[in-house]
């Protein structure tokens, strides 16, 4: 028996060894919201129907913008009330808020966005527009790279079918690819892949990215690196039609609907 055979036979048996080696279980994904049972429902007056995006605003506060309307609506999460308006812009097909410091944010479904500071009422406006993006309708924040994050709910027909989040940087100004997200995250226990996009929010304590779809009733958890952490699909008689979704500084979870014969509204999830 020459080198070489011994090499190999030594190989072939370190091959068997390692295959029968127990595997190491993958760590499972713990979801920290009862995302079955709702801690609280609260029902948006009418000018809040068709409500298409929500943000944390302050202590107690969310910000919430009509699809139709250029105004920002101030709820109350004590009072349960909308307790201030602000008008920003012109009607349109609004379909993001986010609220950074001192600025309010809003961006059309083109990617057009318009920035409104509170203390002054100074506007900015910022275009995200692209050629292959046909629709967006998703708006967060990310605090670590200071970007505003978009996330397309539709692209043109003779581009992928996959999901892009894109980021626009408001140090440097400069718009890009973020993360991309591919079919195989979104395939349901059915086997069913309709997934578009229809909110975004960054988990302020883990870091996570939340992607919300209300076609295909589904909540995407993405690792702060971009990669799957679980996906969840939402009973649609709890979620009728998931537009918004935003997180308060302590990590409870809110999550606003459209409705349909009725008002939206919008649920809370405790963190645990």
């Amino acid at each position: 028996m020459n080198i070489l055979q011994i090499f190999i036979g030594i190989l072939v048996l370190a091959l068997i060894v390692f295959a029968c080696l127990p595997k190491k279980k993958a760590k499972e994904y713990t979801l920290r919201y009862d995302i079955g049972k709702p801690n609280g429902k609260m029902e948006m007056p009418n000018d809040l129907k068709e409500i298409s995006g929500l943000s944390f605003y302050k202590e107690n506060q969310l910000a919430c913008v009509n699809d139709e309307k250029g105004t920002v609506f101030i709820y109350d999460l004590t009072s349960q009330k909308v307790v201030e308006s602000i008008d920003i812009g012109k009607n349109g097909d609004y379909e993001g808020i986010e609220v950074v410091d001192d600025e309010i944010f809003i961006m059309k479904s083109n990617g057009k966005i318009k920035g409104f500071k509170i203390s002054d009422g100074s506007e900015r406006k910022i275009d995200c527009s692209d050629k292959d993006v046909k629709e967006y309708e998703g708006l967060s924040y990310h605090p670590q790279t200071r970007s505003l994050l978009l996330v397309t709910k539709e692209k043109d027909k003779d581009k992928n079918d996959k999901k892009t989040i894109y980021a626009y940087s408001l140090a440097t100004e400069k718009f890009d690819k973020y993360l991309t997200i591919d079919e195989d995250m979104i395939k349901s226990s059915d086997g069913k892949k309709t997934f578009a996009p229809s909110g975004i929010a960054i988990h302020p304590v883990t870091g996570e990215i939340f992607v919300i779809s209300s076609q295909g009733k589904k909540l995407l958890i993405l690792s702060s690196e971009g990669e799957k952490n679980t996906l969840i699909e939402l009973d649609p008689e709890t979620f009728v039609q998931p537009e918004g979704i935003c997180f308060t500084p302590n990590g409870d979870l809110y999550i606003s609907s459209e409705g349909t014969d009725s008002n939206g509204y919008i649920l809370k999830f405790s963190f645990f």
